[in-house]
């Protein structure tokens, strides 16, 4: 199960529905350990419920990211965007889906975005030219970047344990 999960009350609610593994994103990106720059963990971490927005992904997928600069032009032009390019007939729906849509910038035909320029961008922490996938739900330590201990303990036993300064490593 992945989405929305955010505390040991829903991986236990998702594995009473039948789910065997949990997956969390977000909330491992803004760790300490995560080697994305700093500025690409402080657009998912300081991103308030109205900065997040829904679109279709460049593969045809219901998709969730933080409203930046770049994101908001596209969001403007994407329904004559969709008009224009539709691929169904191209998209694999497999692993291959970025070489077959999203890749080629500029041709007819294929994709409207570079997702993996855009995606680059932000792992580089360029706000205003990256896509920042994120999560909706609240962090578990809100807008503080922590470590992977911090979040296991947390996710784990629900424990908060004391917050390390930001960029500290926690002992």
């Amino acid at each position: 199960m992945a989405g929305g999960i955010g505390s040991l009350d829903d991986v236990r609610r998702v594995q009473s529905l039948g789910a065997t593994a949990v997956q969390l994103g977000t909330a491992f990106a803004v760790t300490l350990e995560c080697d994305a720059d700093p500025g690409f963990k402080r657009v998912l971490a300081d991103a308030k419920a109205e900065d997040i927005v829904e679109f279709t992904s460049v593969a045809g997928l219901p998709a969730r990211a933080v409203r930046t600069g770049w994101l908001a032009k596209y969001l403007r032009l994407e329904p004559r965007l969709q008009a224009k390019v539709h691929h169904e007939i191209q998209c694999t729906m497999r692993f291959d889906c970025l070489a077959r849509c999203g890749l080629r910038d500029g041709t007819p035909g294929w994709g409207k975005f570079c997702i993996d320029k855009m995606l680059g961008h932000a792992l580089a922490g360029e706000a205003q030219r990256g896509l920042f996938f994120r999560g909706a739900g609240r962090l578990p330590f809100g807008s503080e970047i922590r470590s992977v201990a911090d979040l296991m303990r947390w996710l784990l036993g629900g424990l908060l344990p004391s917050a390390p300064a930001e960029g500290a490593a926690a002992a």
